[in-house]
């Protein structure tokens, strides 16, 4: 199992999300969201093909398909998240952590 924790910025709405692998090639995915968008995402994800998602193109997996129905913003990070959590439910990398941080010098 693998669960991550994601806020999204200007948006503020903060996501968990668990990925449980279920047999040699597939996980469960449970969303726990104050997003009403991604709730909804996630009622089209409930469990995806590690290895299909992890090998096909970015806008050809199922988590992103889904994403583009529901997400509010192409630069919404939860469908990422999603991804990163499955792969790390699938044994593909170790659970390392993943940020988005801005420069405030860099304005």
């Amino acid at each position: 199992m693998a669960m991550s924790w994601v806020r999204g910025g200007e948006c503020g709405k903060e996501t968990t999300i668990t990925a449980r692998k279920k047999d040699q090639t597939h996980a469960s995915i449970r969303v726990d969201t104050t997003c009403e968008r991604i709730a909804e995402l996630s009622k089209e994800i409930p469990e995806v093909d590690i290895g299909s998602e992890m090998t096909k193109p970015m806008r050809d997996t199922d988590v992103y398909r889904a994403a583009e129905g529901h997400c509010c913003r192409n630069s919404c990070i939860v469908p990422a998240a999603i991804l990163k959590t499955v792969e790390v439910a699938g044994n593909l990398f170790p659970p390392e952590p993943a940020s988005i941080q801005f420069l405030e010098d860099a304005f």
